[in-house]
Formats: structure tokens, C-alpha cells, sequence
């Protein structure tokens, strides 16, 4: 297994930021000339820092940190998440049926938890959850670690499962009362509102709090920084028998050594697909980060 530093952010990163600008903009300001004034300003700042010496969810901090200033919005996705949560919700007897009827409930589990990847306004400006449920169920696993996963779950006590986006937290809830048959989970949520990732506040209205412990990470982007974690965190972290981290953010910044960390995520990305030799839209339970060689 190779493990490597976070990695940095891409020349294709700057148009995929400025997408998000834009439809952040659209979302919260109706006025085109403030939408021009705002994006002008949001480019001058870019041009003070060195994108490509930050990870992704870096860079995209920086320049979110810069909209929420302009926009006079904290939480630039406040409504996307809202109703993404209630989407999923409406969703979730059928996927708890899906799970019940499966000949491998944690595999089917493993599965729809990935389908709720697709949840991700920083990836897509449009995406369709009931065709990411129908195209995971019997779809081969671009990396497949899942008798590596199954082996340590067997052996675990604690399991910290770090979380991504609202709405697909209700999709996680499947996986986690699967974990739960054999260890104590404890899920993480951002400390701050980033992208459309999933707070404290998702988390209660989904019912998560009522599932397993949850806890704020104590980051405030994409990805999960170990330096900047809160205290609970890292205890949490250092104690757990590994970790389950979702989404391209956690895979492009949660990187440890020693940690059993599994990535489960939809590749969202060709540029970030390329480096771990799969295709974007590729379906991961990888154990640990293996660079295409």
C-alpha cells in the first residue's frame, strides 16, 4: 500500500471553483450587476494566493471564505442542504428495505452510502440520486477492498465514520446500523458550514444523534485536516480501530501512516481519477491510497 501526502490542488481546480461561484451566486443573489461586482472581486483575491501549493478543499476554502464575505451568507448552501435532507429522508424506508432484503446487507449498505456521494453541490451543479442508487447496486467496485473491510470490522470496537454532505447522511444511517452489529461508531460533521457538507444541526435532523455519538471535527472545509481537528476528535481518532472517511475531500486531505483509514466515495473528478487509476463516476472502497504507478 503507497500512502502520500495530501494532494495539491490542479490546473482544473480554478474552473471548478469559479462553477461553484457562479452557482453559488445564482442561488443567493438576484441582482447581475452585484453577481459581476462579486466575482470580480472574488478573482482578485484568487490572484493573491498560490492555489496550487493548497490541497482542493483548500483552495476552495480560501475562495468560499471570500463569497461569504461578499454575499453576507455564512452558509452558502443553507437551502440545497435543507432540501437534500428531506429528499433523502423521503427516500430512506425504501433503502432501509433494499438493505433488509440484500443476500449481504453490509455490502448492499457499502453501496448505498456510496450512492449518496452523489450529493456533492461542489462536484455537480445537477445530479440525479435515484439514478446513483439503480447504478450502484450491482456495479463492480473500480477498488475492492471489502474482505479487508469486512476482516477488520470483525476485529473492531470503535469505528469513527467521518461524514461529507447533508442529505447523504441519511444514506450513511444505513451503513452505520450495519457497523453497529459488530462495533460502537462514532460520526464526525464539520464544525462550520463547507460546501454543502453535513453540521451538527444535519445530523439532528436526520436522526444520526440518535443512531451512534456525534461529533464535530473542527473543520471548517471539504476535507478533514488532522492538524486542525478538535481535541475529541483526534482522541476519537487515535482510539478508533480505523476510520471510514467519505467523499474526495477526506480522500484528498485525511492522510495518516498509521491509521486504517477506508475511503468509500463516487470519483467525481477525471484529473483526481487519473492518479488512482480509475474513471470518473467509478464506485471505491479502498483501503488506504494506492498512486497509479
Amino acid at each position: 500500500m503507497l500512502i502520500f501526502s495530501s494532494m495539491k490542488a490542479f490546473l482544473e481546480c480554478i474552473p471548478c471553483i469559479l462553477r461553484q461561484a457562479i452557482q453559488i451566486l445564482k442561488s443567493n443573489v438576484k441582482s447581475p450587476r452585484k453577481r459581476e461586482q462579486i466575482i470580480k472581486a472574488m478573482l482578485r483575491c484568487l490572484e493573491k494566493i498560490d492555489v496550487f501549493k493548497l490541497t482542493p478543499p483548500e483552495a476552495t476554502k480560501f475562495a468560499h471564505d471570500e463569497m461569504k464575505k461578499l454575499v453576507g451568507k455564512e452558509d452558502l448552501y443553507a437551502k440545497e442542504k435543507d432540501e437534500s435532507n428531506k429528499e433523502a429522508l423521503s427516500l430512506y424506508p425504501r433503502l432501509k428495505r433494499m438493505v433488509q432484503k440484500a443476500k449481504d446487507p453490509l455490502n448492499m449498505a457499502l453501496r448505498l452510502s456510496i450512492a449518496g456521494n452523489i450529493i456533492d453541490y461542489g462536484a455537480h451543479s445537477e445530479f440525479c440520486v435515484h439514478s446513483a442508487i439503480e447504478s450502484v447496486i450491482d456495479r463492480k467496485f473500480a477498488i475492492d477492498n471489502y474482505q479487508e473491510f469486512t476482516r477488520r470490522l470483525r476485529k473492531a470496537k470503535q469505528i469513527l465514520y467521518v461524514g461529507d454532505n447533508a442529505g447523504e447522511i441519511v444514506f450513511d444511517k444505513l451503513l452505520v446500523q450495519e457497523l453497529k452489529k459488530y462495533a460502537e461508531v462514532v460520526f464526525a460533521v464539520k464544525s462550520k458550514p463547507a460546501l454543502n457538507d453535513v453540521l451538527m444541526k444535519d445530523a439532528k435532523f436526520v436522526g444520526m444523534d440518535k443512531l451512534c455519538k456525534v461529533i464535530k471535527s473542527g473543520s471548517d472545509n471539504a476535507g478533514t485536516i488532522l492538524s486542525q481537528t478538535t481535541k475529541e476528535f483526534k482522541k476519537v481518532y487515535n482510539a478508533a480501530d480505523f476510520v471510514i472517511a467519505k467523499g474526495q475531500g477526506n480522500l484528498e486531505t485525511l492522510i495518516d501512516n498509521k491509521k486504517p483509514i477506508f475511503y468509500l466515495l463516487m470519483m467525481k473528478c477525471v484529473f483526481l481519477g487519473e492518479i488512482y487509476g480509475v474513471k470518473k463516476g467509478d464506485i471505491i472502497l479502498s483501503y488506504g491510497i494506492k498512486k497509479k504507478t
